[in-house]
Order: structure tokens, then sequence, then C-alpha cells
């Protein structure tokens, strides 16, 4: 039976992810002591079968967590080739143009621990509890591989949440676009949006962070 989610219940949802996006910017600026913003170009459900169209087939990386408490399921995301070498240079200081060494493969495993951990922590600081998860699983690959691996264990009637997001870092007069799936149980995550209405939500972080996304954008 696909997930059915309550129309009201679209804003919380829209709150959430704009929470996770915006803690994510927050931890990157930290990091790397550049100012960073979001900007939130869309947000769509799509089914998990979907998801390698949705990627490509050009190779990219992603990072994948499995999610160990509710809404359970997992969380990844991807980004191309020039975004990997953007973020490993900005990190370590050193052009990685002629190849990854060791140290920018540390540095892009440490700042996927970021972007995934921001992005959990803020819906779980939005939500009031703890969303427990390990170390992303940073690897390359097709949309076809990218989803076989992350998309395992996964509901057949389980409904990913897609984010096209660009971090923008104006300090360094650059940018970057990371595709963030989202994949819970879809009991579980049914369960808990019920429970909650957005005026109950505390906010992750402030508004400086990442752009306002309208639920007509849904």
């Amino acid at each position: 039976m696909p997930i059915l989610i309550d129309i009201r219940k679209l804003r919380i949802i829209n709150r959430l992810i704009k929470d996770g996006a915006g803690n994510v910017a927050a931890a990157l600026e930290t990091m790397a002591g550049v100012e960073s913003t979001v900007k939130i170009k869309s947000l769509a459900f799509v089914d998990p079968s979907d998801i390698p169209d949705e990627i490509g087939p050009n190779p990219r990386y992603s990072a994948q967590v499995r999610l160990r408490e509710p809404p359970y399921g997992t969380f990844f995301l991807t980004f191309a080739d020039a975004t990997a070498d953007e973020l490993a240079g900005l990190l370590t200081g050193v052009d990685p143009t002629d190849g990854f060494n060791e140290m920018h493969e540390s540095a892009l495993q440490e700042i996927c621990n970021i972007m995934t951990s921001g992005f959990i922590d803020g819906i779980a600081n939005t939500l009031g509890t703890t969303i427990d998860i390990g170390t992303p699983d940073v690897y390359r690959g097709t949309g076809a591989e990218i989803a076989e691996k992350s998309l395992s264990h996964v509901h057949t009637d389980s409904l990913s949440i897609v984010l096209d997001a660009v971090v923008d870092m104006a300090e360094r007069d650059t940018d970057f676009e990371v595709r963030i799936f989202l994949v819970p149980d879809p009991g579980a995550f049914v369960n808990l949006i019920d429970k909650i209405e957005l005026d109950e939500l505390s906010s992750a972080v402030d508004g400086k962070y990442v752009d306002d996304l309208e639920t007509s954008d849904l």
C-alpha cells in the first residue's frame, strides 16, 4: 500500500527539510570558516524505483547512512566530481586538479560526515528528539549503483523525499549543488508526522542559513 500523508502535514515536512538544509550550511560554515547559505531549488516526492533515473548514468559521489531511530530508513546525498574537488580543496587548501590524494579523500569523508549528520541533526533538533546514525559510507558510482547500495533494505511502499539544493559560499565566490534523498520507513514516518503540529516545532537554525521554501513548491 502506498504511503499516505495528510496534505495538511506538508508544511511540517517543508519545515523539517528547511531546518535540515540550514543545519548543513551552519555546520559547513563552522568547519570551513566560510559564510555559507543554502538555496533550496526544489523538493519532490519520488518512488524509490525512480531514484536511478533521478541521479542519472554519470558517476557521482554519494554519502549514505541508515537511520537507527524513527523515522528509520536511509539518507544519502549525491554531488558531482567538480563539487568533490571544490570541497576537498576548500578544506585542505590544496587544489586536487591532478587527482585526489589521501589527504583529499580524508577531507571529503569529513565533509560528508558534517553534511549527513548536519541534515539529520537539523531534523531531529526541530522535532525535539534524536536520530542515531553511523558514519556515512562515501563512494562514487552511477545512479543505478548508488540506488542499489543505498536502497537494498528499503520497503517497496516507501516514498523518497528528494531535495535539490545549492550551497553558496559567497566569500570564496563559489557555490555547489547537492541532491539529498531521505527515504524513511513509511509507517514510522507517517506515525511521526501525524503526531506533531507545525506550531509545536522548534527551529534548529535561524533564518540566515537557508532561503524559504513555500509549501506550494512541494
